[in-house]
This record gives structure tokens, sequence and C-alpha cells, in this order.
């Protein structure tokens, strides 16, 4: 299980705006040079994220992209949901009447339990906790 780029970058540019784009715009061509993401692949993520009503976008000379939800709102579930479509760690978790064995599964309860225990800490993290322990961030 691997998290793609597109979510790690998501994450990456939304703690950016948390801790700096709360009072002012942030142009794409900062975003790009402060977080070490593309331009082109900044705009994608972004565009996700408007539709989604995680960011905003200010046109003009002084316009950029803010954060609208609240850090303490934003939840690295919310990100992962939103960028991956969700993390599962076995497929008879997602689509139950896919797998045949599913009732008489032995281990599936183990695997229930390790999805509950992912999915709690992906919720328990914000990107407030973020932006007030850099503990978190190593």
């Amino acid at each position: 299980m691997k998290l793609s780029a597109k979510t790690r970058y998501a994450a990456r540019i939304l703690l950016y705006l948390a801790k700096n784009g709360l009072e002012q715009p942030i142009s794409s061509s900062l975003l790009a040079n402060k977080t070490g993401i593309s331009s082109q692949f900044i705009e994608q993520i972004l565009r996700q994220l408007r539709l989604a009503g995680i960011t905003g976008s200010v046109r003009g000379a002084k316009g950029g992209h803010v954060l609208v939800r609240k850090p303490e709102d934003l939840t690295f579930g919310c990100i992962v949901r939103l960028m991956e479509g969700g993390i599962e760690l076995s497929g008879c978790l997602e689509k139950p009447g896919n797998c045949s064995r599913f009732d008489a599964c032995e281990v599936r309860k183990a695997w229930e339990s390790l999805q509950s225990t992912l999915d709690g800490v992906f919720e328990s993290i914000t990107l407030r906790d973020l932006m007030q322990d850099d503990r978190l961030l190593r």
C-alpha cells in the first residue's frame, strides 16, 4: 500500500496554505516554488480541492489560492478519500460480494480490525495538528 504522489502533494499544498494562505491568496508559482511541486501538477490538484470546497481561488494581480476550510476540520482521512477514493487494505472489505470466502474467511476480522485502526489514524491527524506540532512531520 502506497499513497499516490497526488495525495502526498495535496497534503503538502494544503499544509502550506494552512500556514501561509489564511490571510492572503498564494499564487500557483509561489506554491510551486515553496513546495517543490510543478505548477501543472499543482493546478490539477487545486482544481480537485476547489471542486471539493476545500480551497478557493481569487482572481487578479494579487490573486491566488486560499484554504476555505478550517485546518482543524481537514483530516488526512479527508485528503486521502478525495485524492485516492479511500484506502482499502483488502478487496473483500471494499466489495464483500466479490469474495466467495467472505463469510468463512478466518482472517477477515484481522483485516477489518487493521482497516478500522488505519481509518482512525487518518481521521485523527488534522492540518492544525501539523501546524502546531512539528514532530508529526518527521
